[in-house]
């Protein structure tokens, strides 16, 4: 729970940093408001964490890559399939972190919203 509680604050903090570095050079990012100062931060976040999170769906690029076939074959006695249910699993586990790092953000954004 403490790791968990880490990755939130650092993720957090990273992500401030983004979109503050952004709002400086980027129009787009500039705001001033606090709300939409997390909204952007949550936006960032829950991004690398689509990215990541399989969440269940079937990568299909291993399956019909040439080159993954072929290097498939040359090796003999190791269990790919195990591989990919590991990297399916570091991904979703990834994933769900990030999500998770977004909810203080999300939260913290809906409490502005519902405040004003």
């Amino acid at each position: 729970m403490l790791e968990l509680f880490k990755v939130v604050v650092v993720t957090n903090l990273l992500a401030s940093f983004v979109v503050y570095s952004l709002s400086k050079h980027v129009a787009f990012f500039a705001s001033t408001a606090t709300m939409d100062f997390l909204f952007y931060i949550v936006i960032i976040i829950w991004v690398i964490a689509r990215l990541t999170w399989e969440g269940g769906s079937q990568s299909r690029n291993w399956a019909v890559d040439p080159a993954a076939n072929k290097a498939k074959s040359m090796v003999s006695g190791h269990d790919f399939e195990s591989d990919f249910n590991e990297q399916k699993k570091q991904n979703y586990q990834f994933g769900l972190m990030m999500f998770i790092a977004g909810l203080p953000a999300f939260l913290g954004a809906a409490f502005l919203l519902f405040l004003s």
